[in-house]
C-alpha cells in the first residue's frame, strides 16, 4: 500500500461564503473539492462526491490544506 502526500490548489477559489480547496487525485485523476469551515486552517468538509483513495486532510504549521491518498481504494459506506 502506497501513499501519497498532496497540497491543495494554490488557486483562490469561493464556494458562496466558504473558501474552496481543491485537490486531484494522483492514482484516478479526479478533482475532489472540499470548503474550509472557518478559515484556511480549519477543517474541511466534501461538496459533492470525493474519490475512493482519499483518506485524510491536514494543516500543515502554515496553515495550508495537506490531502492523503493511498493507492488501494476503500470499499463504499453503507448509509
Amino acid at each position: 500500500m502506497a501513499e501519497q502526500i498532496v497540497a491543495a490548489s494554490s488557486a483562490i477559489d469561493m464556494i458562496g461564503p466558504y473558501l474552496a480547496s481543491r485537490v486531484v487525485c494522483p492514482y484516478c485523476t479526479y478533482e475532489n473539492t472540499f470548503v474550509h469551515l472557518e478559515g484556511p486552517g480549519s477543517d474541511v468538509k466534501n461538496v459533492g462526491p470525493v474519490c475512493s483513495h482519499i483518506r485524510a486532510h491536514q494543516a500543515d504549521e502554515d496553515g495550508n490544506s495537506q490531502y492523503h491518498f493511498s493507492d488501494e481504494p476503500r470499499e463504499p459506506r453503507e448509509e
